[in-house]
């Protein structure tokens, strides 16, 4: 009688099964260099792995190992998530969830990482597991404050407060730029507050980017937006509530209130004593067009988790990336752009160009800018010379054009090194000169190609969900690049810089001709804060907490709370003496100091911020 098989070890049973996938892994390894990086196959192949990894994430793990202030911030918001579910577990199962993204699809929410992911000569910035971590812990307190609401204009006018859940409504206005900057500055006011985020479809951004919040929506619809506006304090009214109170030791009680002015929130948001206040407002709105995201640093109850969870100071990048991503209609599109016009490039290039004082400032500073811009990309090697064709021209018998002298070969022709220029901006200058440049004469430096594209030129600045979506085609196409030049001071430019995690070169415009620094590498990935101030009043702190005693308001030094400032100051004080900065490292060699702020935008700051 034969004796039947025993069954192996656990362990050799493992290795037997680890030996039949060799084959597989072998099989793919081979492959993944034959597949193009920003292809949609690329994507299909490494979908299904980017969502078993998201969802076989070990969260506890994650919180165990984070800091004090963001294991503080994560029980904060499963604490008000517990309140508006009143003690119980919302179910949302995986079919709820599967039904929810059907409903709702986000190809960009798997499809874009892969991208940046695959550029060739930039590494892109490490996942941060901790934002990630608390991004899903918010979602849960969106989807429960909807789920139990319901009805938000019925709650609203009822002046509700039984489930405690607290609102916060991003207004914004002008280009894409100014309102992608504001609803993420927004946002993580909301999530360092716990309180649910609403976006007026008015704003056109709900239309252009996917729903964030699994199983909840941040749309605001008209009717709901304008019985807030009807209702609400405005927000000098609610500061003087907020100072009656102090004098009178009474109960603040506002329900709605505006608490920004048309460009960001008023200088008094940003103390402590003015945040306690605001936990007694369900509703508040917030107006505004610029990114104040790192002056939320300046606060001291905000400070902690920020620097927990943002250690590298990369904070707009994740936002972007986590709560701003491409809907399905403008995602094909970016496909498309990149599908036709810049896929196969050895390196891409992305060119921003904003004249702030339109046609005028066009027909004025266009030579003078198209200059400024070709000598930064050939001094920092971005895009190779020309070489030269007489000895009438420009570098002839230069050594470093002595390969010049080898003409274009068959192999040349066959397998070209292509170089590829993205050019955003609302007029065509800067592409008519570089087409100019490069398709006059037959040889670069380098024998590379260089292709020259803009997909649009409106000279005027539009609004409107189909503005906003080709904007956002932009945007997104330039943040693809390997390397970014942008104009300092544009919304544009910014959040092509961080959704890209790029430290890009700035281009500066508005100096006349002859002066230095012209052309400048940031010294930071997330943008600049545009409208920030040096020096800001704590007159409410002050009175709260007995600081000062006069009548004068106690001022902060914002470079005497927030050491990176202080290293900004020196910076400047360098730039003053003359000292100009080297081209900026790559992001990989990077410093762990990740400053914001360019030397020459510190200069600014310093004369009127």
């Amino acid at each position: 009688m034969a004796k039947s098989p025993k069954k192996g070890k656990p362990g050799t049973r493992r290795r037997i099964a680890i030996c039949k996938l060799l084959p597989f892994l072998c099989l793919a390894l081979f492959l993944i260099p034959f597949v193009k990086h920003n292809s949609r196959t690329f994507n299909r192949l490494f979908k299904s792995r980017i969502v078993v990894s998201y969802s076989e994430q070990d969260d506890e793990a994650i919180l165990r190992h984070a800091a004090p202030a963001v294991q503080k911030l994560v029980e904060a918001i499963r604490q008000a998530t517990s309140r508006a579910s009143d003690g119980e577990q919302i179910e949302f199962s995986e079919d709820d969830r599967k039904e929810w993204e059907a409903r709702h699809p986000c190809r960009s929410r798997l499809e874009l990482a892969p991208l940046y992911a695959a550029r060739k000569h930039l590494k892109d910035v490490p996942a941060n597991k901790q934002w990630l971590l608390v991004f899903r812990e918010y979602e849960k307190l969106h989807r429960a404050c909807s789920r139990r609401v319901g009805d938000l204009l019925n709650y609203f006018e009822s002046h509700n407060t039984s489930i405690g859940c607290k609102f916060v409504i991003a207004e914004t206005h002008f280009g894409l730029g100014n309102k992608l900057y504001h609803v993420s500055s927004v946002f993580m006011f909301a999530v360092l507050r716990q309180r649910v985020i609403l976006v007026p479809e008015s704003t056109s951004n709900p239309s252009v980017v996917c729903e964030p919040f699994a199983g909840s929506s941040w749309r605001m619809n008209d009717e709901l937006h304008e019985a807030v506006k009807r209702k609400r304090k405005l927000s000098k009214e609610f500061y003087a509530a907020v100072d009656r109170d102090l004098d009178h030791r009474g109960t603040l009680d506002v329900y709605a209130s505006a608490i920004t002015d048309e460009w960001g929130p008023e200088m008094r948001f940003f103390c402590n004593s003015e945040q306690r206040f605001l936990t007694h407002v369900t509703w508040l709105t917030m107006d505004g067009c610029l990114l104040f995201l790192p002056k939320l640093w300046a606060i001291d109850m905000f400070r902690p988790a920020l620097e927990g969870l943002f250690p590298d100071r990369i904070a707009a990048t994740y936002v972007l990336r986590s709560l701003m991503l491409p809907a399905d209609h403008v995602w094909e599109r970016i496909l498309h752009v990149n599908e036709l016009y810049l896929a196969n490039a050895e390196k891409q290039v992305g060119i921003q160009v904003r004249y702030f004082g339109g046609d005028k400032e066009f027909e004025e500073n266009n030579d003078l800018v198209n200059d400024r811009i070709t000598r930064c990309l050939w001094e920092n090697d971005i895009l190779p010379e020309v070489c030269p064709a007489t000895p009438d021209d420009p570098g002839w018998g230069e050594a470093k054009f002595a390969g010049c002298a080898e003409k274009l070969t068959a192999e040349h022709h066959a397998k070209p090194r292509m170089v590829k220029v993205l050019i955003a901006s609302l007029f065509q200058g800067l592409q008519d000169f570089l087409n100019n440049i490069y398709l006059r004469h037959e040889v670069t430096a380098t024998k590379d190609a260089v292709g020259v594209y803009q997909l649009t030129h409106e000279l005027i600045q539009g609004t409107g969900v189909e503005v906003d979506s080709q904007a956002l085609v932009e945007v997104i196409s330039l943040s693809l690049s390997d390397v970014l030049l942008v104009s300092p001071m544009s919304t544009f430019g910014g959040v092509a810089q961080a959704y890209g995690g790029l430290m890009p070169w700035f281009i500066d415009i508005g100096r006349p001709k002859g002066e230095p620094d012209q052309c400048q590498r940031a010294m930071g990935i997330d943008p600049c804060h545009l409208g920030a101030r040096e020096n800001y009043e704590l007159s409410t702190d002050s009175r709260a907490l007995k600081l000062n005693t006069s009548d004068e308001p106690y001022e902060s030094k914002l470079s005497e709370i927030i050491a990176y400032l202080g290293r900004i100051d020196r910076a400047r004080r360098k730039a003053e003496q003359g000292w100009k900065r080297a081209p900026g490292p790559r992001l990989e060699e990077s410093p762990d100091d990740h400053t914001q702020l360019t030397t020459r935008d510190s200069l600014r700051i310093s004369e009127h911020l």
